[in-house]
């Protein structure tokens, strides 16, 4: 009897002819790259090519480093990338924002975004993961480890989060009395946080992990006090149902091998990040 995954894996291939034509009239197939926040595996890409959107800003999760992107969502984005059926070389990572995402998506300049919060799609996009479910924190300089314990100690202090995520919200609805300020990027809160501007970042754990080990090693804490989850997914074109099945079939396969533990200890040895027991791995729906 042919197994659920054994079953995924042949539809799959069935449909990927149709896929490949589908990826190749968005992103332009084949055409080469221009330089400058975008990458290639290995080398130049190769025959037909998939364009994935990713973070440049996270360490440990989706950063830029040493001329390639690596982490954790770049593990992800690669797995599922190859299950489509496209060789490494095929696939050509963009660096997306919160802000630029949908519309690159929109544009066909990116296939699929990964690293999207599920909180934050809204009616703009479909939806498959998640992936992973962090815990929403705070990032604090290690001087104040003392003073902010959590959320309710932000009265009258700022705390800098990203601009069009729903964690500005979630904090101006649970901590009224903080001052939210709202930037492009993680780089500008490190910065915020780090010169005095803002008291705390908010975002998910692993993301805040991966600062602080990367940036702020004895200088930047984790609060270690969760005020809700932060569940992250790969995002499609608005009604792209039938790719966001694919994918989310190809999530479930990821975890079953294997994979998905692989690229959750690669996270732990590079931050000291280890997601959740009891939420992950999760289980992927679209």
């Amino acid at each position: 009897m042919m197994t659920r995954r054994a079953d995924r894996r042949r539809r799959r291939l069935l449909g990927a002819l149709f896929a490949m034509l589908w990826v190749c009239s968005a992103a332009a197939c084949g055409q080469p790259q221009p330089a400058g926040g975008e990458n290639a595996i290995s080398g130049t890409p190769e025959g037909p090519t998939i364009a994935i959107g990713v973070s440049a800003d996270q360490p440990g999760i989706g950063a830029w480093r040493n001329g390639t992107y690596t982490g954790f969502e770049i593990d992800v984005a690669r797995y599922v990338a190859n299950e489509l059926g496209y060789a490494n070389k095929q696939i050509v990572f963009k660096q997306v924002t919160s802000t630029t995402r949908v519309a690159m998506l929109n544009d066909g300049k990116v296939d699929f975004v990964v690293g999207y919060a599920i909180a934050d799609a809204g009616r703009q996009v479909t939806m498959t993961g998640p992936y992973l479910t962090a815990r929403r924190d705070l990032l604090v300089r290690d001087d104040d480890r003392k003073a902010i314990r959590g959320l309710d100690d932000m009265a009258g202090r700022t705390v800098c989060v990203v601009t069009g995520t729903s964690i500005g919200a979630d904090i101006r609805k649970k901590a009224p009395k903080a001052v939210v300020e709202e930037r492009d990027d993680y780089e500008q809160c490190f910065t915020s946080l780090m010169v005095g501007s803002s008291d705390a970042i908010a975002a998910g754990d692993a993301i805040l992990q991966g600062i602080s080990s990367a940036k702020g090693k004895g200088y930047l804490h984790v609060v270690g006090d969760p005020y809700g989850e932060e569940q992250y997914g790969i995002a499609v074109r608005l009604g792209e149902e039938r790719l966001a099945s694919d994918i989310s079939g190809i999530l479930e396969d990821m975890i079953e091998d294997g994979s998905w533990a692989k690229a959750a200890q690669t996270l732990h040895d590079e931050t000291g990040y280890t997601p959740d027991r009891r939420l992950n791995p999760p289980d992927p729906v679209s």
